[in-house]
């Protein structure tokens, strides 16, 4: 970024103060990702069930209790895999940046930002990078323990193609998640994040075949979309139900949407 500051007093000329080194830029960009990931990681609250909760409901829900159904259909495995994929790609965009962004903006600490001397958008972008970083690391753990319990049938191209898609729909997650940060106070932002979260992961389809009268209604559901990239990036025919690219462009609005509605009401924070 290329910008200069110009300052003025009535007895001396203008002056102009050099702009940022792009390397140093870089690096501030870095700085404040890593310590907003270890931030994050750090808070127990937080990163345990991120990390444990995808894994452990994958156990429970998408093997032990589905075992029979999955002996008789293979693909449902992998179906069933791809659905705590993405649940645990949802979790850290749209509830930790929405809670943390509303505990930050009640006490000031958005303002605070403003007056350091900080690249714009770093504190923005590296919540963003933590919840991408997060999904990473859940889809890799639930590829182990689908890996250890022999009921991994991806193979590592198919791997890294989910993991990418998870990754980069996490965006949209954290387009949502930001405007509940910027419109909720602290004390209410946990239960409003729930009450679309919750929803949403049920009501998308993710874990289990929805009746006949509420299947026409899961495409209202961004978790919905993102399931189906996920489905489509590990080339399972039998559960698409829509194509990739609607899927897209639906969640490239909703980042639009809901992450231009955040920024215009964090610009007046």
């Amino acid at each position: 970024m290329n910008t200069s500051v110009t300052l003025t007093s009535p007895t001396s000329s203008p002056t102009s103060i050099a702009a940022m080194p792009a390397s140093r830029l870089v690096f501030a960009y870095y700085v404040e990702a890593k310590y907003e990931f270890l931030k994050m990681l750090r808070t127990p609250a937080f990163s345990a069930p991120v990390l444990a909760l995808p894994v452990v409901m994958y156990l429970m829900f998408g093997l032990l209790m589905s075992g029979g159904a999955i002996a008789k259909n293979p693909g449902l495995g992998t179906y069933l895999f791809c659905g705590y994929a993405v649940f645990g790609a949802i979790f850290p965009g749209l509830l930790g940046i929405g809670i943390s962004v509303a505990l930050e903006r009640d006490a000031g600490f958005l303002k605070l930002k403003r007056a350091l001397p900080a690249p714009p958008g770093a504190y923005l972008l590296a919540k963003m990078l933590m919840a991408m970083i997060f999904a990473g690391i859940t889809t890799a753990s639930l590829v182990v323990v689908a890996f250890l319990l022999g009921k991994l049938t991806l193979s590592v191209p198919q791997i890294a193609a989910l993991t990418g898609t998870l990754m980069i729909g996490t965006v949209p997650m954290c387009a949502i998640g930001l405007f509940i940060g910027a419109h909720a106070t602290g004390s209410a932002a946990p239960a409003v994040a729930n009450l679309v979260f919750l929803p949403m992961i049920w009501l998308s389809g993710l874990f289990f075949p929805l009746p006949g009268f509420m299947q026409k209604w899961v495409v209202i559901w961004p978790a919905f979309h993102l399931d189906q990239l996920a489905v489509a990036s590990v080339g399972l025919k039998d559960f698409r139900f829509i194509p990739a690219l609607i899927c897209i462009a639906v969640l490239a609005g909703v980042t639009v949407l809901f992450g231009g509605l955040a920024l215009r009401r964090l610009a007046r924070a």
